[in-house]
């Protein structure tokens, strides 16, 4: 199947009232793995590429690279670009074929977040594609704080431009690697009573499982990006191998065991989402 927009998941997701996973991709493994255990569970998925992704590999590879394992499965696959910090990267990923960006103006005065995001909304609309922004602030772990999303801003926002989803911040929080985020159901509500936009979560990684589902089938929340908790797995997959197994040294072989414990748990995600 070809790529897909961000919006031909979202939609699904909200009608059944589910929410589909934000994968966040390191590399060809994990994406394969990601796209393996969409086929198994017949799920609908994102393939994400954030910013370390597009510092280790060029950003027209990464596309190519999504665009082949979707043309290998039936289930809708989308070439997502994950923090898009300026207008010039976001229409790079355009150019390239991602079928979504997400526009990052979190950093960015109100009034600023409004003006770019307007901006990647009018080029995105050319290449048919989708745009996510975001409003708050979503901190990262022993590092930024998170600044809560403020419900008038976000009324104003979905008014204002054509945004497709809308990444908020509620207490979920980047980097986090267990289920601590605390998660603020009254400004959640005050949010989806603001706008009937489609609600995103970033550092999906420590939101526990019964919030994701709570948040999706009563707050309209169909987008989770989960990367965190398969860089711990990866890392445990890695270590466990040469434990067993000193003298290997085959790229191939090692990889093998580490991309079934990849597929393994992202069955498990996926069917959770259902």
């Amino acid at each position: 199947m070809t790529l897909s927009p961000l919006t031909d998941v979202l939609r699904v997701a909200r009608e059944k009232k589910v929410f589909v996973i934000g994968f966040v991709v390191q590399g060809w493994e994990d994406a394969k793995a990601f796209v393996d255990a969409a086929s198994e569970t017949k799920s609908n998925i994102i393939l994400q590429a954030g910013p370390a992704f597009r510092k280790n590999m060029h950003l027209e590879a990464i596309a190519r690279m999504f665009e082949t394992l979707a043309k290998g499965t039936t289930v809708k696959v989308v070439a997502h670009l994950d923090h898009g910090n300026d207008f010039e990267t976001c229409k790079r990923a355009l150019d390239a074929g991602f079928t979504s960006v997400m526009f990052d103006g979190s950093r960015l005065p109100f009034q600023d977040n409004i003006n770019e995001t307007t901006k990647v909304c009018d080029i995105a609309k050319r290449y048919g594609a989708s745009v996510e922004a975001e409003l708050g602030f979503v901190g990262y772990e022993n590092k930024d704080s998170n600044k809560f999303t403020c419900p008038e801003e976000v009324g104003i926002m979905t008014e204002q431009v054509p945004i497709d989803a809308l990444a908020i911040s509620i207490g979920n929080t980047h980097l986090q690697s267990s289920h601590l985020a605390k998660i603020d159901y009254k400004l959640l509500a005050e949010i989806r009573a603001a706008s009937n936009i489609s609600l995103v979560i970033h550092g999906g990684s420590g939101v526990c499982p019964d919030d994701r589902i709570k948040m999706a089938s009563k707050y309209g929340v169909v987008k989770f990006n989960i990367g965190t908790e398969f860089r711990q797995l990866f890392g445990r997959s890695l270590r466990a191998f040469f434990a067993e197994d000193k003298v290997s040294f085959d790229r191939f072989e090692i990889m093998k065991s580490v991309q079934e414990n990849m597929k393994n748990r992202a069955v498990s995600l996926l069917k959770a989402c259902h």
